[in-house]
Protein backbone atom coordinates (compact mmCIF):
# COMPACT_ATOMS: atom_id res chain seq x y z
CA UNK A 1 0.00 0.00 0.00
CA UNK A 2 2.87 2.36 0.82
CA UNK A 3 4.47 1.65 -2.57
CA UNK A 4 1.14 2.34 -4.29
CA UNK A 5 0.78 5.69 -2.50
CA UNK A 6 4.26 6.63 -3.65
CA UNK A 7 3.28 6.22 -7.33
CA UNK A 8 -0.16 7.85 -7.08
CA UNK A 9 1.10 11.39 -8.01
CA UNK A 10 2.92 9.97 -11.03
CA UNK A 11 -0.19 8.07 -12.12
CA UNK A 12 -2.33 11.21 -11.77
CA UNK A 13 0.20 13.18 -13.80
CA UNK A 14 0.14 10.56 -16.57
CA UNK A 15 -3.67 10.60 -16.63
CA UNK A 16 -3.72 14.40 -16.88
CA UNK A 17 -1.16 14.27 -19.70
CA UNK A 18 -3.18 11.67 -21.61
CA UNK A 19 -6.35 13.72 -21.16
CA UNK A 20 -4.67 16.88 -22.42
CA UNK A 21 -3.26 15.03 -25.46
CA UNK A 22 -6.71 13.61 -26.27
CA UNK A 23 -8.28 17.02 -25.77
CA UNK A 24 -5.75 18.64 -28.08
CA UNK A 25 -6.33 15.93 -30.69
CA UNK A 26 -10.12 16.38 -30.51
CA UNK A 27 -9.70 20.13 -30.86
CA UNK A 28 -7.37 19.65 -33.83
CA UNK A 29 -9.81 17.28 -35.54
CA UNK A 30 -12.72 19.64 -34.95
CA UNK A 31 -10.76 22.62 -36.28
CA UNK A 32 -9.87 20.65 -39.40
CA UNK A 33 -13.51 19.66 -39.95
CA UNK A 34 -14.61 23.27 -39.53
CA UNK A 35 -11.94 24.37 -42.03
CA UNK A 36 -13.06 21.70 -44.53
CA UNK A 37 -16.68 22.78 -44.13
CA UNK A 38 -15.73 26.42 -44.74
CA UNK A 39 -13.77 25.48 -47.91
CA UNK A 40 -16.52 23.24 -49.28
CA UNK A 41 -18.37 25.91 -51.25
CA UNK A 42 -15.37 27.78 -52.65
CA UNK A 43 -12.86 24.94 -53.19
CA UNK A 44 -14.18 21.38 -52.69
CA UNK A 45 -10.85 19.88 -53.83
CA UNK A 46 -9.05 21.71 -51.01
CA UNK A 47 -11.73 20.58 -48.56
CA UNK A 48 -11.23 17.00 -49.73
CA UNK A 49 -7.47 17.34 -49.17
CA UNK A 50 -8.11 18.49 -45.58
CA UNK A 51 -10.33 15.45 -45.01
CA UNK A 52 -7.63 13.20 -46.51
CA UNK A 53 -5.16 14.57 -43.96
CA UNK A 54 -7.50 13.43 -41.17
CA UNK A 55 -7.97 9.96 -42.62
CA UNK A 56 -5.20 8.95 -45.06
CA UNK A 57 -6.87 5.57 -45.62
CA UNK A 58 -9.69 7.36 -47.45
CA UNK A 59 -7.35 8.34 -50.32
CA UNK A 60 -8.09 5.20 -52.30
CA UNK A 61 -7.36 4.72 -56.00
CA UNK A 62 -10.88 3.34 -56.27
CA UNK A 63 -13.24 6.30 -55.92
CA UNK A 64 -15.31 6.19 -52.76
CA UNK A 65 -14.25 2.69 -51.79
CA UNK A 66 -14.96 1.61 -48.25
CA UNK A 67 -13.46 4.52 -46.33
CA UNK A 68 -12.68 3.88 -42.69
CA UNK A 69 -13.84 6.56 -40.28
CA UNK A 70 -10.98 7.20 -37.84
CA UNK A 71 -11.28 7.00 -34.07
CA UNK A 72 -13.19 10.29 -33.73
CA UNK A 73 -15.96 11.21 -31.35
CA UNK A 74 -19.37 10.28 -32.70
CA UNK A 75 -20.15 13.90 -33.53
CA UNK A 76 -16.88 14.42 -35.41
CA UNK A 77 -17.26 11.09 -37.20
CA UNK A 78 -20.76 12.03 -38.39
CA UNK A 79 -19.56 15.43 -39.63
CA UNK A 80 -16.58 13.77 -41.35
CA UNK A 81 -18.93 11.29 -43.09
CA UNK A 82 -21.15 14.13 -44.33
CA UNK A 83 -18.28 16.32 -45.53
CA UNK A 84 -16.51 13.37 -47.18
CA UNK A 85 -19.63 12.49 -49.20
CA UNK A 86 -20.20 16.14 -50.06
CA UNK A 87 -16.60 16.67 -51.19
CA UNK A 88 -16.60 13.54 -53.39
CA UNK A 89 -19.89 14.54 -55.01
CA UNK A 90 -18.73 18.10 -55.66
CA UNK A 91 -15.45 16.77 -57.13
CA UNK A 92 -17.49 14.63 -59.60
CA UNK A 93 -16.41 11.36 -58.02
CA UNK A 94 -19.17 8.81 -58.50
CA UNK A 95 -20.62 7.61 -55.20
CA UNK A 96 -20.74 3.82 -55.00
CA UNK A 97 -21.62 3.29 -51.34
CA UNK A 98 -24.26 4.63 -48.97
CA UNK A 99 -22.34 3.79 -45.77
CA UNK A 100 -21.01 7.30 -45.10
CA UNK A 101 -24.22 9.26 -45.75
CA UNK A 102 -26.21 6.68 -43.77
CA UNK A 103 -23.82 7.14 -40.84
CA UNK A 104 -24.38 10.92 -41.07
CA UNK A 105 -28.18 10.64 -41.33
CA UNK A 106 -28.33 8.26 -38.34
CA UNK A 107 -26.48 10.82 -36.21
CA UNK A 108 -28.11 14.07 -37.39
CA UNK A 109 -31.59 12.50 -37.43
CA UNK A 110 -34.71 13.07 -39.51
CA UNK A 111 -37.11 14.64 -37.01
CA UNK A 112 -35.95 18.23 -36.60
CA UNK A 113 -35.25 20.86 -39.23
CA UNK A 114 -31.49 21.39 -39.34
CA UNK A 115 -29.04 22.21 -42.12
CA UNK A 116 -26.72 19.26 -41.51
CA UNK A 117 -29.59 16.80 -41.15
CA UNK A 118 -31.02 18.04 -44.47
CA UNK A 119 -27.62 17.87 -46.19
CA UNK A 120 -27.07 14.32 -44.95
CA UNK A 121 -30.41 13.26 -46.46
CA UNK A 122 -29.68 15.17 -49.67
CA UNK A 123 -26.32 13.49 -50.23
CA UNK A 124 -27.81 10.12 -49.32
CA UNK A 125 -30.24 10.71 -52.19
CA UNK A 126 -27.33 11.67 -54.47
CA UNK A 127 -25.49 8.48 -53.51
CA UNK A 128 -28.55 6.36 -54.29
CA UNK A 129 -28.96 8.19 -57.61
CA UNK A 130 -25.34 7.42 -58.55
CA UNK A 131 -25.96 3.79 -57.55
CA UNK A 132 -29.11 3.71 -59.79
CA UNK A 133 -31.35 3.08 -56.78
CA UNK A 134 -33.90 5.64 -57.90
CA UNK A 135 -36.69 4.67 -55.50
CA UNK A 136 -34.40 5.08 -52.49
CA UNK A 137 -33.04 8.31 -53.98
CA UNK A 138 -36.54 9.78 -54.34
CA UNK A 139 -37.40 8.82 -50.77
CA UNK A 140 -34.19 10.38 -49.38
CA UNK A 141 -34.58 13.58 -51.41
CA UNK A 142 -38.23 13.97 -50.41
CA UNK A 143 -37.24 13.59 -46.78
CA UNK A 144 -34.47 16.15 -47.27
CA UNK A 145 -36.95 18.77 -48.55
CA UNK A 146 -38.77 18.57 -45.20
CA UNK A 147 -35.60 19.11 -43.14
CA UNK A 148 -34.17 22.32 -44.62
CA UNK A 149 -34.80 25.13 -42.09
CA UNK A 150 -34.80 27.71 -44.89
CA UNK A 151 -36.35 27.13 -48.33
CA UNK A 152 -34.12 29.86 -49.80
CA UNK A 153 -31.16 27.55 -49.24
CA UNK A 154 -29.44 26.58 -52.50
CA UNK A 155 -29.33 22.92 -51.48
CA UNK A 156 -33.11 22.93 -51.10
CA UNK A 157 -33.31 24.11 -54.72
CA UNK A 158 -30.74 21.48 -55.79
CA UNK A 159 -32.85 18.86 -54.04
CA UNK A 160 -35.91 19.87 -56.07
CA UNK A 161 -33.88 19.78 -59.29
CA UNK A 162 -32.56 16.26 -58.61
CA UNK A 163 -36.08 15.10 -57.74
CA UNK A 164 -37.39 16.53 -61.02
CA UNK A 165 -34.74 14.63 -63.00
CA UNK A 166 -35.62 11.36 -61.26
CA UNK A 167 -39.33 11.85 -61.88
CA UNK A 168 -38.65 12.70 -65.52
CA UNK A 169 -36.45 9.62 -66.01
CA UNK A 170 -39.28 7.46 -64.71
CA UNK A 171 -41.83 9.19 -66.97
CA UNK A 172 -43.70 10.59 -63.95
CA UNK A 173 -44.35 13.76 -65.90
CA UNK A 174 -46.93 15.36 -63.61
CA UNK A 175 -44.63 15.03 -60.60
CA UNK A 176 -41.66 16.18 -62.67
CA UNK A 177 -43.54 19.28 -63.86
CA UNK A 178 -44.62 20.21 -60.33
CA UNK A 179 -41.11 19.75 -58.95
CA UNK A 180 -39.35 21.66 -61.76
CA UNK A 181 -41.95 24.42 -61.41
CA UNK A 182 -41.15 24.71 -57.68
CA UNK A 183 -37.45 24.80 -58.55
CA UNK A 184 -38.10 27.51 -61.15
CA UNK A 185 -39.73 29.72 -58.50
CA UNK A 186 -36.87 29.43 -55.98
CA UNK A 187 -34.63 32.42 -55.34
CA UNK A 188 -31.55 30.32 -56.19
CA UNK A 189 -32.88 29.64 -59.68
CA UNK A 190 -34.18 33.15 -60.38
CA UNK A 191 -30.90 34.75 -59.35
CA UNK A 192 -28.83 32.80 -61.91
CA UNK A 193 -29.49 32.75 -65.67
CA UNK A 194 -27.71 29.39 -65.99
CA UNK A 195 -30.13 27.80 -63.53
CA UNK A 196 -33.06 29.42 -65.35
CA UNK A 197 -31.78 27.91 -68.58
CA UNK A 198 -31.72 24.37 -67.15
CA UNK A 199 -35.15 24.80 -65.56
CA UNK A 200 -36.66 26.03 -68.84
CA UNK A 201 -35.09 23.17 -70.79
CA UNK A 202 -36.31 20.38 -68.54
CA UNK A 203 -39.75 21.95 -68.14
CA UNK A 204 -39.93 22.13 -71.94
CA UNK A 205 -39.00 18.44 -72.17
CA UNK A 206 -41.76 17.55 -69.71
CA UNK A 207 -44.26 19.72 -71.61
CA UNK A 208 -43.60 17.63 -74.77
CA UNK A 209 -44.74 14.48 -72.99
CA UNK A 210 -47.77 16.35 -71.70
CA UNK A 211 -48.66 17.28 -75.32
CA UNK A 212 -48.50 21.00 -74.52
CA UNK A 213 -46.72 21.98 -77.73
CA UNK A 214 -47.04 25.76 -77.42
CA UNK A 215 -45.66 25.79 -73.88
CA UNK A 216 -42.82 23.46 -74.82
CA UNK A 217 -41.95 25.58 -77.86
CA UNK A 218 -41.91 28.82 -75.82
CA UNK A 219 -39.70 27.25 -73.10
CA UNK A 220 -37.14 25.96 -75.63
CA UNK A 221 -37.09 29.37 -77.28
CA UNK A 222 -36.36 30.90 -73.85
CA UNK A 223 -33.33 28.59 -73.69
CA UNK A 224 -32.35 29.74 -77.19
CA UNK A 225 -32.49 33.41 -76.11
CA UNK A 226 -30.64 32.87 -72.82
CA UNK A 227 -27.15 34.34 -73.30
CA UNK A 228 -25.82 32.29 -70.35
CA UNK A 229 -26.87 28.95 -71.86
CA UNK A 230 -24.00 26.53 -72.47
CA UNK A 231 -23.32 25.28 -75.99
CA UNK A 232 -24.54 21.81 -75.06
CA UNK A 233 -27.89 22.89 -73.63
CA UNK A 234 -28.45 25.40 -76.45
CA UNK A 235 -27.81 22.83 -79.19
CA UNK A 236 -29.95 20.27 -77.38
CA UNK A 237 -32.75 22.84 -77.34
CA UNK A 238 -32.22 23.36 -81.09
CA UNK A 239 -32.70 19.64 -81.61
CA UNK A 240 -35.90 19.62 -79.55
CA UNK A 241 -37.20 22.63 -81.51
CA UNK A 242 -36.37 20.85 -84.79
CA UNK A 243 -38.42 17.84 -83.69
CA UNK A 244 -41.31 20.06 -82.62
CA UNK A 245 -41.28 21.92 -85.93
CA UNK A 246 -41.24 18.76 -88.03
CA UNK A 247 -43.43 16.32 -86.09
CA UNK A 248 -45.92 18.67 -84.43
CA UNK A 249 -46.02 21.83 -86.55
CA UNK A 250 -45.20 20.10 -89.88
CA UNK A 251 -42.86 22.98 -90.69
CA UNK A 252 -40.03 21.28 -92.54
CA UNK A 253 -38.13 24.45 -93.43
CA UNK A 254 -37.81 25.66 -89.85
CA UNK A 255 -36.81 22.17 -88.70
CA UNK A 256 -33.99 22.16 -91.28
CA UNK A 257 -32.85 25.60 -90.08
CA UNK A 258 -32.51 24.35 -86.50
CA UNK A 259 -30.59 21.28 -87.69
CA UNK A 260 -28.24 23.59 -89.58
CA UNK A 261 -27.68 25.61 -86.38
CA UNK A 262 -26.62 22.41 -84.62
CA UNK A 263 -24.16 21.59 -87.41
CA UNK A 264 -21.57 19.06 -86.35
CA UNK A 265 -21.68 19.91 -82.65
CA UNK A 266 -22.81 16.39 -81.68
CA UNK A 267 -20.74 14.77 -84.42
CA UNK A 268 -21.80 13.26 -87.68
CA UNK A 269 -22.71 9.95 -86.09
CA UNK A 270 -25.41 11.08 -83.64
CA UNK A 271 -28.19 8.52 -84.11
CA UNK A 272 -31.10 10.72 -83.02
CA UNK A 273 -30.13 13.54 -85.38
CA UNK A 274 -29.53 11.10 -88.25
CA UNK A 275 -32.96 9.55 -87.70
CA UNK A 276 -34.63 13.00 -87.73
CA UNK A 277 -32.78 13.97 -90.93
CA UNK A 278 -33.85 10.68 -92.51
CA UNK A 279 -37.50 11.43 -91.63
CA UNK A 280 -37.17 14.85 -93.29
CA UNK A 281 -35.54 13.36 -96.44
CA UNK A 282 -38.27 10.74 -96.60
CA UNK A 283 -40.86 13.53 -96.47
CA UNK A 284 -38.96 15.33 -99.27
CA UNK A 285 -39.22 12.21 -101.48
CA UNK A 286 -35.53 11.30 -101.28
CA UNK A 287 -35.84 7.62 -100.25
CA UNK A 288 -32.27 6.53 -101.13
CA UNK A 289 -30.61 9.17 -98.93
CA UNK A 290 -33.18 8.60 -96.17
CA UNK A 291 -32.55 4.82 -96.32
CA UNK A 292 -28.81 5.27 -95.85
CA UNK A 293 -29.29 7.70 -92.94
CA UNK A 294 -31.64 5.24 -91.19
CA UNK A 295 -29.03 2.49 -91.46
CA UNK A 296 -26.32 4.84 -90.21
CA UNK A 297 -28.52 5.90 -87.29
CA UNK A 298 -28.99 2.23 -86.29
CA UNK A 299 -25.25 1.59 -86.41
CA UNK A 300 -24.34 4.72 -84.39
CA UNK A 301 -27.05 4.66 -81.74
CA UNK A 302 -27.73 2.40 -78.78
CA UNK A 303 -30.97 4.18 -77.92
CA UNK A 304 -33.84 1.74 -78.30
CA UNK A 305 -36.32 4.44 -79.32
CA UNK A 306 -34.03 5.73 -82.10
CA UNK A 307 -33.44 2.19 -83.40
CA UNK A 308 -37.16 1.36 -83.30
CA UNK A 309 -38.17 4.45 -85.32
CA UNK A 310 -35.29 3.85 -87.77
CA UNK A 311 -36.37 0.25 -88.46
CA UNK A 312 -39.91 1.53 -88.95
CA UNK A 313 -38.59 4.02 -91.54
CA UNK A 314 -36.52 1.33 -93.27
CA UNK A 315 -39.55 -0.96 -93.50
CA UNK A 316 -41.51 1.81 -95.22
CA UNK A 317 -38.73 2.82 -97.65
CA UNK A 318 -37.47 -0.67 -98.68
CA UNK A 319 -40.17 -1.33 -101.34
CA UNK A 320 -39.55 2.12 -102.86
CA UNK A 321 -35.87 1.42 -103.61
CA UNK A 322 -36.31 -2.19 -104.77
CA UNK A 323 -35.28 -3.82 -101.48
CA UNK A 324 -38.59 -5.43 -100.70
CA UNK A 325 -36.96 -8.69 -99.64
CA UNK A 326 -35.55 -6.86 -96.60
CA UNK A 327 -38.92 -5.47 -95.58
CA UNK A 328 -39.87 -8.50 -93.51
CA UNK A 329 -36.59 -8.34 -91.58
CA UNK A 330 -37.04 -4.63 -90.87
CA UNK A 331 -40.60 -5.22 -89.66
CA UNK A 332 -39.51 -8.06 -87.36
CA UNK A 333 -36.77 -5.90 -85.86
CA UNK A 334 -39.23 -3.06 -85.43
CA UNK A 335 -41.77 -5.32 -83.65
CA UNK A 336 -39.10 -6.82 -81.38
CA UNK A 337 -37.92 -3.37 -80.33
CA UNK A 338 -41.50 -2.19 -79.90
CA UNK A 339 -42.24 -5.16 -77.61
CA UNK A 340 -39.14 -4.28 -75.60
CA UNK A 341 -40.36 -0.68 -75.27
CA UNK A 342 -43.80 -1.87 -74.15
CA UNK A 343 -42.24 -4.24 -71.59
CA UNK A 344 -40.03 -1.44 -70.31
CA UNK A 345 -43.04 0.86 -70.14
CA UNK A 346 -44.87 -1.68 -67.98
CA UNK A 347 -41.85 -1.91 -65.67
CA UNK A 348 -41.79 1.88 -65.45
CA UNK A 349 -45.47 1.86 -64.53
CA UNK A 350 -44.69 -0.60 -61.75
CA UNK A 351 -41.83 1.63 -60.63
CA UNK A 352 -44.20 4.61 -60.70
CA UNK A 353 -46.64 2.73 -58.47
CA UNK A 354 -43.80 1.95 -56.08
CA UNK A 355 -42.64 5.56 -56.20
CA UNK A 356 -46.14 6.75 -55.37
CA UNK A 357 -46.29 4.26 -52.53
CA UNK A 358 -43.00 5.59 -51.14
CA UNK A 359 -44.24 9.17 -51.44
CA UNK A 360 -47.60 8.35 -49.87
CA UNK A 361 -45.89 6.46 -47.06
CA UNK A 362 -43.62 9.44 -46.44
CA UNK A 363 -46.62 11.79 -46.47
CA UNK A 364 -48.47 9.57 -44.00
CA UNK A 365 -45.44 9.54 -41.73
CA UNK A 366 -45.28 13.33 -41.85
CA UNK A 367 -49.01 13.60 -41.15
CA UNK A 368 -48.73 11.18 -38.23
CA UNK A 369 -45.77 13.10 -36.84
CA UNK A 370 -47.64 16.39 -37.27
CA UNK A 371 -50.72 14.92 -35.57
CA UNK A 372 -48.63 13.65 -32.64
CA UNK A 373 -46.97 17.04 -32.31
CA UNK A 374 -50.32 18.86 -32.34
CA UNK A 375 -51.75 16.35 -29.86
CA UNK A 376 -48.89 16.91 -27.44
CA UNK A 377 -49.17 20.67 -27.86
CA UNK A 378 -52.92 20.42 -27.24
CA UNK A 379 -52.48 18.25 -24.15
CA UNK A 380 -49.76 20.50 -22.71
CA UNK A 381 -51.87 23.59 -23.44
CA UNK A 382 -54.96 22.08 -21.79
CA UNK A 383 -52.95 20.99 -18.73
CA UNK A 384 -51.28 24.41 -18.51
CA UNK A 385 -54.54 26.34 -18.86
CA UNK A 386 -56.29 23.98 -16.44
CA UNK A 387 -53.47 24.43 -13.94
CA UNK A 388 -53.69 28.20 -14.21
CA UNK A 389 -57.48 28.11 -13.88
CA UNK A 390 -57.35 25.78 -10.86
CA UNK A 391 -54.67 27.93 -9.22
CA UNK A 392 -56.74 31.06 -9.83
CA UNK A 393 -59.89 29.41 -8.45
CA UNK A 394 -58.07 28.13 -5.36
CA UNK A 395 -56.47 31.51 -4.69
CA UNK A 396 -59.81 33.28 -5.24
CA UNK A 397 -61.59 30.79 -2.98
CA UNK A 398 -58.98 31.27 -0.27
CA UNK A 399 -59.24 35.06 -0.58
CA UNK A 400 -63.05 34.93 -0.35
CA UNK A 401 -62.87 32.61 2.65
CA UNK A 402 -60.52 35.01 4.43
CA UNK A 403 -62.79 37.94 3.53
CA UNK A 404 -65.80 36.13 4.98
CA UNK A 405 -63.85 35.37 8.15
CA UNK A 406 -62.85 39.04 8.41
CA UNK A 407 -66.50 40.08 8.02
CA UNK A 408 -67.49 37.61 10.72
CA UNK A 409 -64.78 39.00 13.00
CA UNK A 410 -66.05 42.56 12.40
CA UNK A 411 -69.63 41.50 13.05
CA UNK A 412 -68.60 39.94 16.34
CA UNK A 413 -66.71 43.14 17.29
CA UNK A 414 -69.89 45.19 16.57
CA UNK A 415 -71.91 42.86 18.78
CA UNK A 416 -69.41 43.23 21.62
CA UNK A 417 -69.45 47.04 21.34
CA UNK A 418 -73.27 47.15 21.39
CA UNK A 419 -73.41 44.79 24.33
CA UNK A 420 -70.90 46.94 26.26
CA UNK A 421 -72.91 50.09 25.49
CA UNK A 422 -76.10 48.45 26.73
CA UNK A 423 -74.41 47.17 29.87
CA UNK A 424 -72.78 50.61 30.35
CA UNK A 425 -69.25 49.34 30.99
CA UNK A 426 -67.06 52.27 29.81
CA UNK A 427 -63.87 50.69 31.14
CA UNK A 428 -64.07 48.03 28.40
CA UNK A 429 -64.97 50.39 25.51
CA UNK A 430 -61.41 51.39 24.49
CA UNK A 431 -60.31 47.75 24.20
CA UNK A 432 -63.48 46.92 22.26
CA UNK A 433 -62.94 49.81 19.88
CA UNK A 434 -59.33 48.65 19.39
CA UNK A 435 -60.61 45.14 18.56
CA UNK A 436 -63.20 46.60 16.18
CA UNK A 437 -60.59 48.78 14.46
CA UNK A 438 -58.31 45.76 14.02
CA UNK A 439 -61.21 43.81 12.50
CA UNK A 440 -61.86 46.65 10.04
CA UNK A 441 -58.17 46.69 9.13
CA UNK A 442 -58.21 42.90 8.58
CA UNK A 443 -61.25 43.31 6.30
CA UNK A 444 -59.49 46.03 4.32
CA UNK A 445 -56.37 43.86 3.88
CA UNK A 446 -58.54 41.26 2.09
CA UNK A 447 -59.56 43.75 -0.61
CA UNK A 448 -57.84 43.92 -4.00
CA UNK A 449 -56.80 47.56 -3.57
CA UNK A 450 -54.92 47.12 -0.27
CA UNK A 451 -51.66 46.53 -2.18
CA UNK A 452 -51.98 50.02 -3.72
CA UNK A 453 -50.89 51.59 -0.42
CA UNK A 454 -47.43 50.06 -1.05
CA UNK A 455 -46.99 52.11 -4.24
CA UNK A 456 -45.82 55.73 -4.44
CA UNK A 457 -48.88 58.01 -4.30
CA UNK A 458 -47.94 59.85 -7.50
CA UNK A 459 -47.86 56.59 -9.50
CA UNK A 460 -51.56 55.83 -8.87
CA UNK A 461 -54.10 56.56 -11.58
CA UNK A 462 -57.33 58.41 -10.88
CA UNK A 463 -59.26 55.13 -11.11
CA UNK A 464 -56.90 53.40 -8.67
CA UNK A 465 -57.19 56.25 -6.14
CA UNK A 466 -61.01 56.13 -6.39
CA UNK A 467 -61.06 52.34 -5.88
CA UNK A 468 -58.70 52.58 -2.92
CA UNK A 469 -60.79 55.23 -1.18
CA UNK A 470 -64.00 53.27 -1.79
CA UNK A 471 -62.50 50.13 -0.21
CA UNK A 472 -61.22 52.13 2.78
CA UNK A 473 -64.63 53.75 3.40
CA UNK A 474 -66.43 50.42 2.95
CA UNK A 475 -64.07 48.49 5.26
CA UNK A 476 -63.92 51.10 8.06
CA UNK A 477 -67.54 52.35 7.87
CA UNK A 478 -68.50 50.76 11.23
CA UNK A 479 -65.70 52.41 13.19
CA UNK A 480 -66.31 55.70 11.36
CA UNK A 481 -69.91 55.67 12.62
CA UNK A 482 -68.69 55.12 16.16
CA UNK A 483 -66.18 57.99 15.86
CA UNK A 484 -68.85 60.31 14.44
CA UNK A 485 -71.25 59.46 17.27
CA UNK A 486 -68.65 60.10 19.97
CA UNK A 487 -67.09 63.23 18.40
CA UNK A 488 -68.23 66.83 18.07
CA UNK A 489 -68.86 67.84 14.42
CA UNK A 490 -66.24 65.76 12.69
CA UNK A 491 -66.67 65.54 8.89
CA UNK A 492 -66.10 62.72 6.37
CA UNK A 493 -62.70 63.93 5.17
CA UNK A 494 -61.45 64.16 8.74
CA UNK A 495 -62.69 60.62 9.41
CA UNK A 496 -60.80 59.39 6.34
CA UNK A 497 -57.70 61.20 7.61
CA UNK A 498 -57.97 59.29 10.89
CA UNK A 499 -58.18 55.95 9.05
CA UNK A 500 -55.20 56.78 6.82
CA UNK A 501 -53.21 57.76 9.88
CA UNK A 502 -54.09 54.44 11.52
CA UNK A 503 -52.89 52.62 8.34
CA UNK A 504 -49.48 54.31 8.78
CA UNK A 505 -49.75 56.29 5.55
CA UNK A 506 -47.17 58.99 5.05
CA UNK A 507 -48.12 62.66 4.95
CA UNK A 508 -47.43 62.71 1.19
CA UNK A 509 -49.74 59.74 0.63
CA UNK A 510 -52.53 61.28 2.67
CA UNK A 511 -52.17 64.61 0.85
CA UNK A 512 -52.40 62.88 -2.54
CA UNK A 513 -55.40 60.72 -1.59
CA UNK A 514 -57.29 63.57 0.13
CA UNK A 515 -56.35 66.06 -2.62
CA UNK A 516 -54.86 68.64 -0.24
CA UNK A 517 -51.46 69.94 0.91
CA UNK A 518 -49.15 68.49 3.57
CA UNK A 519 -49.11 71.72 5.62
CA UNK A 520 -52.92 71.77 5.89
CA UNK A 521 -52.89 68.15 7.10
CA UNK A 522 -50.64 69.04 10.04
CA UNK A 523 -53.12 71.75 11.17
CA UNK A 524 -56.04 69.36 10.58
CA UNK A 525 -54.60 66.82 13.00
CA UNK A 526 -54.74 69.32 15.88
CA UNK A 527 -58.37 70.24 15.12
CA UNK A 528 -59.40 66.55 14.91
CA UNK A 529 -57.89 65.79 18.34
CA UNK A 530 -59.92 68.66 19.80
CA UNK A 531 -63.18 67.27 18.36
CA UNK A 532 -62.94 63.63 19.58
CA UNK A 533 -62.42 62.15 23.07
CA UNK A 534 -58.87 61.41 24.14
CA UNK A 535 -59.59 57.68 24.38
CA UNK A 536 -60.80 57.68 20.77
CA UNK A 537 -57.93 59.81 19.40
CA UNK A 538 -55.38 57.46 20.95
CA UNK A 539 -56.72 54.74 18.64
CA UNK A 540 -55.65 56.64 15.53
CA UNK A 541 -52.71 58.86 16.64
Amino acid sequence: MKHLRRYLPLLALLLMLAGSITSCRDTGVRDALVRAEALMESDPHAARAVLDSLNPQSSSPIPNSSFLIPNFTKRDAALYALLRTQADYKCNIRLTSDSLPLFATNYFGTRRKAQRAALAQYYLGCAYSDMHRDLDAIDALLRATTLFPDTTNKYFANCLFELGLLYSNHHMQDNAWTTFNRYRRTEVCNSDSVNICYADYYMGSVAIYQEDIELSDSLFRCVECNVKASDYIRNTAYFQLAKLCFYKKHDMEEAIQYLQKIGDYFGEGNGAILSLKADILSEQQQPEKAFELYKKAIRNSSDIYTQCSSYEGLAGLAPLINKGDSTRYFIEQYKALLDTIVTRSQKEKIAEIKDKHVVELHDRQLEARHFRFLSWVGIVTVVFVSGIAMTFLLVDRKRKKRYILAQEELRQANVDVLRAQVDEKPADMEALYRKKLDACQNLFCRTSSARLLMLPPTSLTAHQRLTLMDDINHSFVDIMIDVRNSSNGINNQELTYCILSFLKCSTAQMAELLNTTESSLRKRKVRIKEKMPESMSSLFF
